[in-house]
């Protein structure tokens, strides 16, 4: 039975990136290569937005997630639709042809994965939210050629992690992840697996003045992990944290809740040894923020979105590189009040070079945008003939760049 478009979103809590959390497929930010590559303009009419796909929901529908580059296609999950109406893995052409790789839903198995995919030698891994005997969500492995097996199944004893809703880390042939429930509190989880599928660790949530309710995954910095939680930290508006591959947390930034942001929900981007992230909410328009944060946990905001009709609002999604600038999506702000996808500098100057909401043409992006040959490339988990998600591509339109 389909779920009512309410329903959908009231699950839809959080937004992953690709595994890179930064995209990882765009030339470096601030390269000279990158520059003489893409001159971006200032315009919305500098940039010309695609459909690609509208869903059908056979194919899958709801997709929250960015996928990832693999050869010269992109490859991603979708949280619901396929044959058992629990989501999909599939590739999508550059053209906008669609094969579903697997269909997820059977009990033993996965359903409803919110995080992306990682790939390691002609094999995708990610988590799902749902399935594995205690249904609390897998880690799975799924060939090019469809062939599924479950790595590890979260849940199964006392006080361990579940409900995985971002995509893993890879490390030296061990997976490290988050869950928004379990460990000892309840409140949430980091957690290392190895590839043959033992658990390895967990770090659990919710200690005083830590953070709890962690949407986000974890992104790799010199040999130590970071991200974020949605709540917790000293003021209950989310941390910024740092852990170690032994499993040493600390929190290096509270948010205030005021100018600075609260409740950041994504992976954040590695630039130059740079963390940077969005915030759902917070700003100076109570909007939502892009900020900046080093390893030490020196946190700036670059910027406080101020929603619609001119400006987006409500980032789930984090940021992307794509040549010397960053790029991301809103939920809400724009023309249409569906959404954006933006440009943004790393000192701070924001332009949305989309609104999305337009006819058929896909609405509330939550998930982040993907680099493919200088070419955006996202989808929206609303929109389209039967309200249920689209794909599409931004790219500059050279006539009109200045």
């Amino acid at each position: 039975m389909k779920r009512s478009m309410g329903a959908r979103f009231a699950l839809l809590g959080s937004i992953v990136l690709s595994a890179s959390g930064c995209g990882g497929f765009a030339p470096a930010l601030g390269s000279s290569t990158a520059r003489s590559q893409l001159a971006l303009g200032v315009r919305q009419d500098a940039y010309v937005y695609r459909t690609l796909l509208r869903l059908h929901g056979t194919d899958g529908s709801d997709p929250i997630s960015a996928p990832i580059v693999v050869g010269n296609a992109l490859y991603g999950l979708t949280y619901s639709g396929g044959v058992y109406n629990d989501g999909v893995l599939y590739s999508l052409s550059t053209s906008g042809q669609l094969k579903v790789i697997y269909s997820f839903g059977r009990r033993i198995d996965g359903a409803q994965p919110f995080g992306g995919i990682i790939e390691q030698n002609g094999t995708f891994y990610g988590t799902t939210t749902r399935g594995g005997k205690p249904n609390h969500g897998i880690i799975f492995a799924v060939t090019t050629a469809g062939k599924e097996h479950v790595v590890f199944q979260f849940g199964h004893v006392k006080d361990a992690p579940y409900y995985p809703t971002d995509s893993l880390v890879a490390l030296n042939g061990t997976f490290y992840g988050t869950t928004l429930y379990g460990g000892t509190t309840g409140r949430g989880a980091v957690f290392a697996v190895t590839s043959a599928g033992a658990r390895t660790w967990f770090y659990s949530f919710g200690a005083t003045g830590d953070g709890n309710r962690p949407y986000a995954g974890l992104t790799a910095l010199n040999g130590t992990l970071y991200g974020t939680t949605s709540g917790g930290g000293a003021n209950g508006k989310g941390i910024v944290f740092s852990i170690t591959t032994a499993g040493v947390e600390k929190v290096l930034y509270s948010f205030q809740g005021g100018s600075d942001g609260a409740s950041p929900r994504a992976t954040l981007c590695v630039v130059h040894g740079m963390l940077y992230g969005t915030t759902l909410s917070g700003g100076a328009n109570q909007k939502g923020t892009i900020f900046s944060i080093t390893p030490a946990g020196k946190e700036r905001v670059l910027y406080s979105f101020g929603g619609a009709p001119n400006d987006g609002a409500k980032p789930y999604a984090g940021l992307t590189v794509w040549g010397h600038v960053l790029v991301g999506t809103t939920t809400e702000g724009g023309t249409y009040n569906r959404g954006t996808a933006y440009t943004v500098t790393t000192s701070g100057s924001e332009v949305p070079i989309y609104s999305f909401g337009f006819q058929h043409a896909g609405s509330m992006p939550f998930a982040g945008l993907t680099v493919l040959n200088q070419t955006l490339y996202g989808a929206t988990a609303a929109g389209g003939p039967r309200k249920i998600g689209t794909f599409f591509s931004i790219t500059p339109n050279v006539a009109r760049v200045r």
